[in-house]
């Protein structure tokens, strides 16, 4: 059985699609006060546990929940968007449903799994390669400054739309060895 090549160049179009729709996502909906569930999980929440230094891991075990989306984003997410991915499939006349939808699967479990690794280091074989690290100092610097470097997964958007601060201006992130061992110690006095 041959993947047809169309659902392959929808999976790619897709996930390079999900930079921007992550970017909007962050900027317009989680740092807007207008929108007040995410705004109030994400800017006052997130962002007033987690900051830059060693503040930037979890330093308390019961607010572990507030490193990940809530648990019905996913669904919504591709709920909310598989009429347009019909629609564009309709418009080529081409199938890529199953490909642009499990980019959207593939870049939301990336943003959730890289974002858990950055807030919960535990010397995991990822957080050692060189672009774990380089993503890691770019969101640490989103929690300095909360509306630039955007992205998380692919900052492809925060290139293109101007808010991608130059890797020379970023403040070192916190050792993760020792951020391993307060996370270490935060999880089990819980």
């Amino acid at each position: 059985m041959t993947f047809p090549l169309s659902q392959v160049l929808g999976f790619f179009c897709t996930f390079l699609y999900g930079s921007f729709f992550e970017w909007t996502l962050h900027k317009y909906l989680m740092h807007q006060p207008r929108w007040q569930y995410p705004f109030r999980a994400h800017a006052v929440v997130h962002h007033g546990l987690f900051r830059t230094g060693p503040q930037y891991f979890l330093s308390d075990a019961k607010v572990i929940r507030k490193v990940r989306f809530a648990w019905w984003n996913a669904p919504m997410i591709l709920i909310l968007h598989s009429p347009a991915i019909l629609y564009i499939e309709y418009l080529l006349g081409s199938n890529i449903l199953f490909g642009a939808l499990s980019a959207i699967v593939a870049y939301y479990s990336l943003y959730e799994y890289l974002h858990y690794c950055m807030h919960i280091p535990k010397g995991r074989w990822l957080e050692k390669t060189v672009w774990f690290r380089w993503l890691d100092s770019h969101h640490h610097m989103h929690h300095k400054r909360h509306f630039n470097n955007l992205n998380v997964v692919l900052p492809l958007a925060d290139i293109v739309f101007g808010t991608l601060i130059p890797r020379n201006e970023h403040l070192p992130v916190p050792d993760r060895e020792e951020g391993a061992i307060q996370v270490g110690v935060v999880l089990a006095e819980s």
